[in-house]
């Protein structure tokens, strides 16, 4: 495989752009090389077969992917989500001699090492219950929260997959893919339910369940590229918005930590404004707390993903 092989059009977050292709540099973190290692025996190799049923059955289409026989897929034990690496070159040579459950017996070099445990193929014995802790301690302390009516989340999406977000929505935007302008603001690029979109958008709903202490079901998403001079009134969202998470994935120029254009909203405690970094969060509820942006100042943008969730007995319509 080369780069001349790839679609830019298709969505991908190859093992071999990994870390620092559009991956904000915060998010960069380098594990002890020390370490025993294993393959994560929550991992499946796409090449060796049909995906098991359990992990089946939280995919939908893969619309949009580029190549999905070239997917190593990762089942994090504490959010629920199942991330999609793509691997080529030396990458793909290095996974076809692993085995899920196994101890790593090859000598890697370090940057393969550290790319290959940063995205948790490789695991330490210890990994998978200390990650499910991670997640039921953030479950435990958000659910407080967020009695409020909102909370900030970090680590919803992997690293490397708001890298390959941002290509893949940068390229699109480029080409004409996407409108300027909507019925809300006449200044921003938008996409309704776009495939891409959609499939983060199931991967998170047991994170949102968690947060929230509720039972929830995805509803619809929206992703948004703000251009300078945009603004949002203030306003409340109807009611396939019962749970929505306002999630930050580009802003140009490169923001060297909180981006300068925050969200405000209008609680039951006042008003608050939160800025967010490249891949923050911000779960809120977006029927009840109205919220509001200023305008953007002049060369600046703002890219943001928007994944609504309603309750899992809701009736009504979810678009």
């Amino acid at each position: 495989m080369t780069q001349d092989d790839l679609r830019p059009d298709r969505f991908y977050c190859f093992l071999d752009d990994q870390p620092y292709y559009l991956n904000p540099r915060r998010l960069r973190q380098f594990p002890d090389s020390s370490v025993d290692l294993i393959v994560n025996p929550n991992c499946w190799f796409s090449w060796e077969g049909r995906i098991p049923p359990g992990q089946a059955s939280r995919l939908d289409s893969l619309e949009g992917f580029y190549d999905p026989e070239r997917i190593v897929w990762v089942d994090d034990p504490g959010s629920g989500a199942l991330w999609p690496f793509w691997a080529g070159g030396e990458y793909l040579s290095i996974l076809t001699q692993l085995r899920p459950g196994e101890p790593l017996k090859l000598d890697l070099p370090p940057e393969i090492r550290f790319v290959l445990t940063e995205s948790q193929i490789l695991i330490d014995r210890d990994f998978l219950s200390r990650r499910r802790k991670e997640w039921k301690d953030k479950f435990t302390s958000a659910s407080r929260k967020f009695q409020d009516g909102y909370v900030a989340v970090t680590d919803l999406i992997h690293s490397f997959h708001i890298g390959a977000l941002r290509r893949y929505y940068r390229y699109h935007t480029r080409i004409g893919s996407y409108r300027l302008g909507d019925a809300q603001v006449t200044r921003r690029y938008a996409s309704y339910n776009e495939p891409v979109t959609r499939f983060f958008h199931k991967q998170l709903t047991h994170v949102v369940s968690g947060l929230a202490g509720a039972r929830v079901k995805p509803s619809y998403v929206y992703w948004a590229s703000y251009q300078s001079g945009s603004e949002l009134s203030k306003h409340t969202d109807r009611e396939q918005c019962e749970y929505s998470i306002t999630l930050c994935i580009d802003a140009s120029p490169e923001p060297q930590g909180e981006t300068p254009w925050p969200i405000h909203l209008d609680s039951t405690r006042g008003s608050v404004s939160i800025y967010q970094r490249i891949g923050d969060g911000l779960l809120y509820r977006g029927r009840t707390i109205p919220h509001y942006r200023d305008r953007l100042s002049p060369g600046l943008t703002s890219t943001s993903i928007f994944f609504h969730y309603v309750n899992e007995d809701f009736s009504g319509p979810l678009g």
